[in-house]
């Protein structure tokens, strides 16, 4: 045997461990630049450890994301900007959190959802970090109709009777209303939705 063919034989796994970790480390760099759904990882303090290229571009026109002189991030909330660490405590233990996301452009909402990481998930010991994902938020068909015609809560589950063919009268009862006011919810409906009559008003909401 050569000394080249023991030396090889000699050598322990251990020491091919970091080039593997290299190539699932840039693999991984590959697949996060690749992923199209807004993705970055922040410590516990808010620091963004790294953000793939469609979190970089919210981040840079402030959309929804805004970062600090220190490199923190923070989330649009109510008309205000919110520290990601301000949810660092809720998120301890690998608790998750899903948040709506305000935009200042406007368009479908937004929600951003937030994985807390400890020492269980190969994070080292004492060093949390957070995963978070921006999403669009899947509406119901009641919650859409409310966004784009102006709907009540009330009229939204009327329209929705409606649609799956219940009379008005069955609607009122249903409701627990008298259907006086089922024809004032309906009236305001048509005013609302720019219809004139029932069958108008079923078939524009059947096509939200």
């Amino acid at each position: 045997m050569n000394t080249a063919t023991h030396a090889a034989q000699a050598t322990p796994a251990s020491a091919h461990i970091p080039g593997r970790v290299a190539r699932l480390a840039a693999l991984g760099q590959n697949l996060l630049e690749r992923l199209e759904t807004p993705l970055f990882v922040a410590d516990a303090q808010g620091t963004v450890l790294e953000a793939n290229p469609a979190a970089t571009r919210r981040i840079e026109r402030r959309d929804g994301l805004w970062l600090d002189a220190a490199g923190r991030v923070a989330l649009r909330q109510a008309g205000r900007w919110v520290p990601l660490s301000y949810w660092a405590q809720a998120l301890a233990g690998g608790q998750e959190l899903t948040l709506p996301l305000e935009m200042d452009g406007g368009g479908a909402p937004m929600q951003v959802s937030l994985r807390g990481m400890s020492a269980g998930d190969g994070i080292p010991a004492g060093f949390g970090w957070i995963v978070a994902t921006i999403e669009r938020v899947s509406l119901s068909r009641a919650d859409t109709m409310r966004r784009r015609f102006r709907f009540t809560q009330t009229q939204a589950r009327l329209a929705e009777m409606l649609c799956e063919g219940m009379r008005p009268t069955h609607a009122a009862e249903a409701l627990g209303v008298k259907i006086s006011t089922i024809r004032t919810h309906v009236g305001q409906m048509y005013e609302k939705t720019g219809t004139h009559s029932q069958a108008q008003l079923v078939a524009l909401l059947h096509a939200v």
